[in-house]
């Protein structure tokens, strides 16, 4: 009888979600404890994975999901742990792995203080301690969220950014203290806003003098929270203000001294997810540290602020809102409303689309881009009535595709691609065979032997994937006449349409493309691509 040979994985977990729970479950105990368990039951130990400071709610831990990989690559075949809350205490997440997934795959799991194996068929008490662990999370979450709100109610600081101008007390970290060279800089905000300048007025006058950003300027601090920025953001890149940033400062009452907290809230402790609470449930303390601005100033600045604020002078409705993008930079486009001065001091009020991104960052977005809002309307109307005169006639509009795809030529460069990656498939099979008889004849060792194969697989994992594209790709003259039928029975009801309305564009329009007004032949014209559903070409 040959009996199974047991490729052991140790898995250990602790967080804060687990309390205080001193030295009984640190890592290092769990993994002493379960080290001695193989030993004593002659279980081979492959790997140790270790997840610490992660979250019990949270299953996409970096060694858990390692373990999962390994699991799949026939690495693993047992998984050990101190009790079933070190693999999760979401109960559902929890007994689909120790219920469905680990036997799927032929994984024995065993929690040892909770006196489970999944070899055996005395389990029963497993979701029934698996709940429990869920109801402990439950309650932990709810103790976690009183104990914050009651810091909250203490004036204490409690959130992980601090105020752009402040930093931690070193004695006292849920207290502020005043961080000098950003303070100046807020200083600056609320002295240019008393002068009568706007937010816009203040964020290129920032700019202009190249004063770090606040997340710059957390970077230079060492924050590695905000080095990303580093990656993403293109030349000179710390110094670029955004309006949004400067609105911000001006409206946050902690500038005067106050603290406000609970801002935001997590929804459910399962998801994690932080939703905006109402302004008037905020909960706000005053006077628990140093103002950088005095009320009096502070109180001025909004009132100047609400004074700019333009009152809405139209009713017209959005009806291409998130749909429109600058062929310039690929940002979406805004509605704005714009006025104009005229003679004898009168103003005109204009809708129009405009890129924002030209503004607050004008090296990458080089050209000022907008379009009149009713002009864009009747263009698209007419554009509409034209694309339902072609659905009248299907040729016309399949002629058109094969007239834009015949000048393609990424169609021919596919077609290469496929058959390279084809001939090279072949090779590996014959590669892979070869390696295979190798080894029986002991011309290489096992140890070369898994490489080689591993670096063959791989290499046909990656060529497959590819090959998976490029055959959607070519294939999509068919999918362009089949959903060009789906489109039809969309259209059907709005053949005969007077009026454009936002439930019409939004079933037609996956886009629209604007680009920047160019002087062609003495004419200032304007390129319009509107991108169909369905079709997914540009009329």
């Amino acid at each position: 009888m040959i009996q199974e040979v047991y490729k052991t994985a140790i898995y250990c977990r602790l967080s804060s979600d687990d309390g205080n729970v001193g030295d009984s479950s640190s890592i290092q105990t769990q993994k002493l404890m379960l080290e001695k368990y193989c030993n004593e039951h002659n279980f081979k130990v492959v790997d140790t994975y270790v997840d610490d400071g992660f979250s019990g709610l949270n299953y996409n831990r970096p060694s858990f999901q390692r373990l999962l990989k390994d699991i799949e690559d026939k690495r693993i075949n047992v998984v050990i742990t101190k009790d079933l809350s070190r693999l999760g205490r979401d109960y559902i997440q929890t007994g689909y792995y120790t219920e469905i997934y680990f036997q799927s795959k032929g994984v024995r799991y065993i929690a040892v203080n909770d006196n489970v194996d999944t070899n055996r068929d005395d389990n029963d008490i497993a979701p029934f301690k698996n709940i429990l662990n869920d109801m402990y999370a439950k309650d932990l979450s709810k103790k976690v969220k009183s104990a914050k709100r009651q810091r909250a109610l203490n004036g204490m600081f409690i959130s992980a950014q601090t105020p752009f101008g402040y930093k931690k007390n070193p004695n006292n970290p849920n207290q502020l203290t005043i961080d000098e060279e950003p303070a100046e800089t807020v200083k600056e905000i609320f002295r240019l806003a008393l002068e009568g300048k706007g937010i816009v007025a203040i964020q290129k006058i920032l700019t202009e003098r190249k004063i770090l950003t606040p997340a710059a300027y957390k970077a230079k601090q060492g924050d590695t929270r905000f080095e990303r920025y580093y990656s993403l953001r293109g030349e000179d890149w710390e110094y670029n203000w955004c309006p949004a940033t400067v609105r911000t400062i001006m409206r946050d009452i902690v500038y005067v001294g106050d603290m406000e907290n609970r801002k935001y809230e997590i929804e459910n402790y399962k998801t994690k997810k932080r939703v905006p609470v109402p302004q008037e449930k905020h909960i706000i303390v005053k006077d628990t540290h140093e103002a950088i601005i005095s009320r009096t100033d502070f109180e001025t600045v909004q009132e100047l602020v609400s004074a700019k604020r333009r009152t809405r002078k139209h009713t017209d409705e959005n009806i291409f809102k998130s749909i429109i993008f600058c062929k310039t930079c690929g940002h979406r486009m805004h509605f704005a409303n714009v006025t104009r001065n005229r003679a004898k001091g009168t103003k005109v009020y204009e809708l129009l689309y405009k890129c924002s991104h030209h503004f607050t960052n004008p090296t990458e977005c080089t050209k000022n881009n907008g379009i009149n809002y009713f002009n864009l309307k009747e263009i698209i109307t007419n554009r509409i009535r034209y694309l339902f005169s072609l659905l009248k006639d299907d040729q016309k509009l399949i002629q058109m595709y094969y007239d834009k795809t015949a000048q393609d030529n990424s169609i021919e460069k596919y077609k290469l691609e496929k058959f390279k990656i084809e001939k090279r498939n072949h090779s590996l099979v014959k590669l892979t065979s070869k390696v295979y008889n190798d080894n029986v004849e002991g011309l290489i060792d096992d140890n070369t032997c898994s490489e080689l194969l591993k670096n063959y697989q791989d290499e046909q994992k990656s060529l497959n994937q590819k090959l998976i594209e490029i055959n959607k790709y070519l294939e999509k003259d068919n999918d362009f006449v089949s959903n060009l039928n789906k489109l039809k029975q969309v259209v059907k009801d709005y053949l005969d349409f007077k009026e454009l309305t936002i439930e019409m564009v939004n079933m037609l329009i996956s886009k629209i493309v604007i680009a920047p007004k160019e002087l062609v032949d003495g004419q200032r014209m304007q390129e319009i691509s509107i991108v169909y559903r369905f079709i997914n070409i540009s009329i």
